[in-house]
């Protein structure tokens, strides 16, 4: 078993939500800010058109999220609330890192990633580490595993509609194991076992989880990546 320490978090790594909530964090020099949405009665006509068609009347659309476009901006930002306990360094049996997506993917490549292995290269979920390692009581006992690689497997399943035996199965696996297990920073000779990804589920409070989703959407927002229709 091999144990790594990981140090604090870098608020470099993190957009951090004000205590009160009243404004978001932006990130001003992000090109999805340049971007107009349709105005009501552009909506409004396009009301019968499919949403992939939709996004196409937007004018710079595809050009501003042209994978060349959005490689240099990478990794996105997640946005976490500023009054989370700070991660204390500790070791730990794994170790999640933000791995540098390919800067040279084609268009094909992108359309052979499902969604969850595309977040994955998009956003740096180092941000998650202080939220989900709140479980841990106190640096005794052994070492544990990086509270992020165990988030991400439990989302991993949940995304594939696996259960435990088929997401163990799948981190085992010769052909696929090796990928799952560098994007969340397992070592594929030593991995949870069903039972520390039950404890991981059973003692991450709801309000955690609905923090990690929260920034997602948050992230997004702060990109300017996303717009919000009113009505």
């Amino acid at each position: 078993m091999r144990t790594l320490l990981i140090p604090a978090l870098s608020e470099e790594r993190a957009l951090f939500l004000p205590p009160d909530q009243t404004e978001l964090p932006c990130v001003p020099d992000s090109p999805f800010h340049d971007l107009v949405a349709l105005s009501r009665a552009e909506m409004a006509a396009s009301r019968g058109v499919e949403a992939p068609e939709r996004r196409l009347l937007t004018k710079h659309f595809v050009s501003t999220f042209a994978w060349s476009e959005i490689h240099p901006l990478l990794p996105l930002r997640l946005v976490v609330p500023s009054d989370v306990p700070p991660w204390q360094p500790r070791h730990c049996r794994s170790y999640y890192k933000w791995l540098p997506p390919e800067e040279a993917l084609t268009a094909e490549d992108l359309r052979g990633i499902d969604d969850f292995d595309l977040v994955l290269r998009l956003f740096d979920f180092s941000a998650w580490r202080p939220i989900l390692a709140q479980r841990f009581r106190s640096q005794l006992g052994p070492p544990p595993f990086d509270p992020v690689s165990l988030g991400l497997g439990v989302l991993l399943a949940r995304w594939k509609r696996w259960g435990w035996p088929t997401l163990l199965t799948e981190l085992h696996s010769n052909d696929r194991g090796g990928g799952y297990c560098r994007r969340l920073g397992f070592a594929p000779d030593d991995l949870p076992c069903e039972s520390t990804f039950r404890m991981a589920v059973g003692k991450t409070k709801k309000p955690w989880v609905l923090q990690c989703a929260d920034s997602l959407a948050l992230s997004l927002m702060a990109y300017g990546a996303t717009r919000h229709s009113a009505g």
